[in-house]
């Protein structure tokens, strides 16, 4: 057993024979302490008890060394040996060990991989605009005839080599929130100030086409809920699609106002060829080429809005987005934290059918940037000093934080919350 650890192991029950069994299980590779009668253990053993009860808020996993085996389950045993069968004892600790350390391990690994693949979707995003601004020059420097034709190949092939980049940084980017597309962090935005950026964000690529991008304000401040992130990727792709399509000199326009007390309604205006009552229907359907208004499509719906296009050939194209003030309620998002792993299973199974759950252990208790909606802490654990952290970020981000009983009530009172939810 390292130094300065805890024992994974303990085992509780008369003094000589915890001694013994310890001394035993040390010998064979299973490192093991006495119970202490406070702390808590990975996998606790219980010798010679019948109610197991008190011991079950301090053990991961508990396991009864004794008969009848029957009052030892139905007093919260995990697992039960009989007391005379040692090597059947120690299999058995063993394998629950190796059990816990392959899903600790799963659970490092995920980590790992969601950590990577939130940093390759950031990466995906950030290197849009720099690749914005090389196909636009690429594509200036294509059609500049002081140029030589060598010269003018060499931007052409840099155009597209660029598009080809950007267009891998769009399915990386769509990969992420196909796996996350639950998770809408609604928060007050300003509908102004959405519309400012959009205009803002497109005006490199209107440079380069020589168009402008105008952003017409509401007259009054309007608020909605929504997420700040993926309008704004909505309203980009619908500005972007309006500024290719109008031809040079002309304006794009992107309006936003309340059509309704319940509802804002946002358009983008171009001065292009216009779509084909045949072609137009397609495209807002997401059936036409690229994946710009799929996107667009599916973040409208998402905020539980929608999406459609009026057009005619040679009147250009206004697309129309209608959003809720505040988008459906989505499923909770709970927190759970506990080092009991039964205390976890129960109650998040008790939830999973109505929230979205997650579980922490006590060390790795934090809100993160994660969005959480409501705390719930196994009240065994929540005694000391070591949820501090996580009752100030709980405090600070007005999470409601909630200390739950031992498993039994705890699985009861979740589902009266599922059931509320």
């Amino acid at each position: 057993m390292a130094s300065g650890h805890p024992p994974r192991l303990r085992v509780a029950g008369p003094s000589v024979g915890v001694r013994r069994l310890c001394a035993r299980l040390t010998r064979g590779g299973i490192p093991a302490a006495p119970d202490d009668g406070t702390s808590r253990a990975e996998v606790m053993v219980v010798l010679g008890v019948e109610d197991v009860a008190p011991f079950r808020a301090r053990a991961g996993t508990l396991v009864a060394v004794g008969k009848p085996g029957a009052p030892r389950f139905a007093s919260g045993a995990d697992e039960v040996v009989m007391p005379d069968e040692p090597e059947v004892l120690f299999r058995r600790l063993r394998s629950i060990i190796e059990r816990i350390d392959l899903l600790a391990r799963g659970e490092r690994l995920n980590q790992r991989i969601a950590a990577l693949e939130s940093s390759l979707a950031d990466a995906a995003h950030d290197v849009r605009s720099p690749l914005q601004a090389v196909i636009g020059n690429a594509e200036l420097l294509a059609r500049d005839t002081s140029l030589t034709p060598r010269q003018r190949d060499c931007a052409a092939a840099a155009a597209r080599q660029a598009l080809r980049a950007m267009q891998l940084a769009e399915r990386i980017l769509e990969s992420a929130r196909r796996r996350d597309r639950t998770a809408i962090d609604a928060r007050p935005l300003d509908l102004g100030k959405l519309l400012e950026s959009a205009a803002q964000h497109a005006q490199p690529q209107a440079r380069q086409r020589a168009v402008t991008v105008v952003a017409n304000l509401p007259a009054r401040p309007v608020e909605l809920r929504g997420d700040e992130e993926l309008l704004g990727r909505l309203l980009d792709n619908l500005v972007a699609n309006a500024v290719r399509a109008s031809p040079r000199g002309s304006q794009v326009e992107v309006s936003g106002w309340r059509s309704s007390p319940r509802l804002v309604r946002l358009s983008v205006k171009d001065s292009g060829e216009g779509i084909s009552a045949t072609e137009l229907p397609k495209l807002v359907a997401g059936l036409g080429p690229g994946r710009g208004l799929r996107i667009t499509r599916e973040i409208a719906e998402r905020h539980g809005g929608e999406l459609w296009a009026e057009s005619g050939v040679g009147s250009g194209a206004r697309f129309f987005v209608e959003l809720p003030l505040a988008p459906p309620s989505a499923r909770p998002r709970v927190l759970l934290v506990s080092d009991d792993a039964r205390w976890l299973r129960e109650v998040g199974r008790s939830l999973k059918s109505a929230c979205d759950v997650r579980s922490v252990s006590l060390s790795s208790a934090r809100l993160g940037n994660k969005p959480t909606d409501l705390v719930l802490v196994e009240a065994a654990a929540a005694r000391g000093r070591k949820l501090e952290t996580l009752r100030l970020e709980a405090s600070g981000a007005q999470v409601p934080l909630v200390e739950l009983p031992n498993e039994m009530a705890a699985a009861r009172l979740a589902r009266t919350l599922a059931h509320l939810a």
